[in-house]
């Protein structure tokens, strides 16, 4: 019998119909008897085996199996009697023997009336379908694992831990300096564009030819440099061992040696024609198929969704820069002088989010102290940010007390959140809603009163002078926004005491490692005598070295001071007329126990200008009030409620000029309204002190 003969008789049409199939069937097909030999094998099959059909015919199929082990398939299909379907099976065909290629084979019982007479076997050639499958696995891992994250190094590493061992023995990723910082990308590049190693994976664990991190280099001409120059992908399958291109860079030739790399693919990372970096792909001896087009195929597929991702995580990186510049300009460089405190700040920005801080003068010696934080992501937290900011600064200079100041803040954040709502961007992409916190305190050095509001922020720390750290209890009212009243906390301070405001971006997504950052704060600042600056050093060295740049974090400490007694002096007269010459007397005569007497007309001025106020627009006893610090302020306190308009007399008028003395001799003048009227300030500088 031969390999494509029907049997004795002449064939009818059925036998016609079964030579065409089996002797034209692309796949290989093998009928054998009870013994496993064979009876009969097509063209296809012949071809897998590389031998004539005179040797397979008749042959035990055990005695083949050097060509293609079909031997324990259907030796299973024997012993079970049922049919195996699809087992997979390896070999190096006649036709292709340089190359494994695999098979899917189905064996199956070949009966006449339920009697078993042999055995057949269906051996299908899908090397080009497992590769096929392969290549699109390896696209959608790919797909699902770079870009987790908007970092363009740990997107450059994801690339390079993917491909390999998958589809290369080693990677290379350099991505541009531009790229990494966040500018715009450029078009094909030259060799004198900055680049830096990105990343570098190899299955045998070897290092590249520069570490990463550090800049790389390509020398002209090299694949490398043609691929960046045209933007076209470079497919090397016999990479020389030595001399040709390699000749002009030595660091890549001494990797190929070292590595023992034979093949080639080098691809650009692009958008749009704009260049974010470069990726090498190379297979070494430990695979000893090259590349070949499909491969450089896959390749260019995986630069692409990898381009892209960086493109990405490269415009984030220029939104977060510009955010965060912008959120350093909004702050404080340095805290300003204070009389009442010194002070020190330390500031960490994040990618989500944006924490703000001030240090406010106040009247009368007094300071505001205020700490606190926008949701959201960069740019739209950033300005945010800094409207509250301002809208704080304004309110603190109003002299109004913490509850007082959050609930006009609160008005602030309610604005803003109908704006974000109004947004186009918001009604087509869903944000969160608006979110912030604040916390002001304000620090009275004369009385060591300390007067605090919260706005859904935590409590400040408080350290004695002895050192021992305790909560300033502040109860913690809604964020803002929400249009609920808030409740100022008093309380008297120590000398010498260290408050410290501080704002944890992780404390909403990671409580547990924010609370154990609190731990550690805590013992920090436990320190009595340490100077607010070296208190900060010690928190970034102690407390925020975990913190990442996701979270961000903003501290505020400042260290109270106490004006001496001496330099304080106060006195009450009758709301009538001849009480102004008794106050001018005698804040004269304090000036002179000072010995500032070379001030004393402009403050002889400023007594008799407010007390007359009083006595004209007012009611209830003159309090006069004199403070000695880095200036001279002058108060004067009535129990009427009414507001002191500063107007321009006309020439006519015999009077109405008394706030604009005030205001033009003094460096500057407000109210303060208290439970019980007002205080008129005006503070006087002292060049000489």
């Amino acid at each position: 019998m031969t390999g494509t003969g029907n049997g004795e008789g002449a064939p009818d049409g059925a036998c016609i119909f079964e030579k065409a199939l089996f002797e034209q069937a692309r796949a290989g097909l093998e009928m054998y008897d009870m013994r496993l030999r064979v009876l009969r094998a097509n063209p296809a099959a012949l071809a897998v085996r590389g031998l004539p059909a005179d040797v397979v015919i008749g042959a035990a199929l055990g005695d083949l199996d050097d060509r293609i082990p079909l031997s324990p398939v259907m030796n299973e299909v024997l012993e079970g009697g049922s049919a195996v379907l699809d087992r997979p099976v390896s070999a190096y065909p006649a036709t292709d023997p340089g190359n494994r290629h695999d098979y899917a084979v189905t064996g199956f019982v070949l009966r006449d009336g339920g009697r078993p007479i042999g055995v057949a076997a269906m051996v299908h050639d899908v090397t080009r379908d497992l590769r096929k499958q392969k290549e699109l696995d390896l696209l959608n891992m790919a797909r699902a694992g770079i870009g987790s994250s908007l970092d363009p190094l740990r997107t450059a590493q994801e690339l390079a831990d993917i491909a390999v061992p998958c589809f290369a023995d080693a990677v290379a990723v350099d991505l541009m300096e531009s790229v990494l910082t966040g500018d715009a990308p450029v078009g094909p590049v030259t060799i004198r564009m900055p680049m830096r190693r990105a990343a570098f994976t190899s299955r045998e664990g070897q290092y590249g030819a520069y570490p990463v991190g550090s800049a790389s280099h390509f020398a002209f001409p090299t694949p490398y440099t043609q691929a960046l120059g045209d933007l076209r992908p470079r497919l090397v399958d016999a990479v020389p061992s030595s001399g040709g291109w390699l000749v002009h860079d030595r660091a890549r030739a001494e990797f190929i040696a070292r590595s023992g790399a034979h093949s080639l693919i080098v691809t650009p990372l692009t958008v749009h024609g704009l260049v974010m970096g470069l990726a090498s792909f190379y297979r070494d001896g430990s695979r000893p198929v090259p590349f070949d087009e499909e491969d450089l195929s896959l390749a260019t597929q995986l630069a692409t969704c990898t381009a892209i991702c960086v493109d990405n995580a490269r415009r984030f990186t220029r939104e977060h820069t510009v955010a965060t510049a912008l959120q350093r300009s909004l702050l404080p460089r340095r805290p300003p002088e204070a009389a009442g405190v010194r002070s020190s700040h330390c500031y960490m920005p994040g990618r989500y989010g944006a924490h703000w801080f001030d240090v406010l003068p106040l009247s009368s010696c007094r300071v505001g102290l205020v700490i606190g934080y926008v949701a959201g992501e960069d740019l739209q937290a950033s300005t945010a940010m800094g409207r509250l900011r301002t809208a704080a600064s304004t309110l603190a200079a109003m002299d109004l007390p913490p509850d007082e100041l959050l609930a006009h803040l609160d008005d602030a954040g309610r604005r803003l959140a109908r704006e974000q709502d109004a947004d186009p961007v918001t009604l087509h992409h869903a944000r969160p809603p608006f979110t912030a916190s604040c916390l002001y305190v304000t620090y009275d050095p004369v009385t060591r009163t300390c007067a605090a509001a919260s706005a859904g922020h935590a409590s400040p720390l408080l350290t004695g002078p002895d050192g021992v750290v305790s909560t300033l209890e502040v109860p913690a009212g809604p964020a803002l926004g929400h249009g609920t009243p808030y409740e100022t906390v008093t309380t008297q301070l120590r000398a010498g005491s260290l408050l410290t405001l501080y704002s944890d971006g992780s404390a909403h997504r990671h409580p547990a490692e924010a609370e154990e950052r609190l731990t550690r704060l805590r013992k920090v600042v436990a320190e009595p005598a340490a100077a607010p600056g070296e208190v900060c050093d010690e928190i970034v060295y102690k407390v925020l070295r975990g913190a990442t740049p996701q979270d961000g974090a903003a501290l505020l400490l400042a260290r109270t001071r106490t004006i001496a007694p001496d330099h304080i002096s106060s006195w009450t007269f009758p709301a009538e007329a001849p009480s102004v010459r008794e106050a001018r007397r005698a804040a004269h005569g304090r000036l002179a126990q000072w010995g500032l007497e070379d001030h004393a007309p402009v403050t002889d001025l400023v007594v008799s200008e407010l007390a007359t106020n009083v006595i004209r627009h007012a009611r209830g006893p003159i309090r006069l009030r004199l403070i000695l610090d880095r200036g001279l302020t002058v108060e004067v306190h009535d129990d009427a409620d009414t507001a002191p308009h500063l107007r321009h007399a006309r020439l006519q008028d015999e009077g109405g000029r008394g706030l604009f003395i005030v205001a033009s001799l003094t460096r500057h003048w407000g109210t303060r309204y208290e439970e019980t009227g007002k205080t008129i300030w005006a503070e006087q500088e002292l060049p000489n002190l």
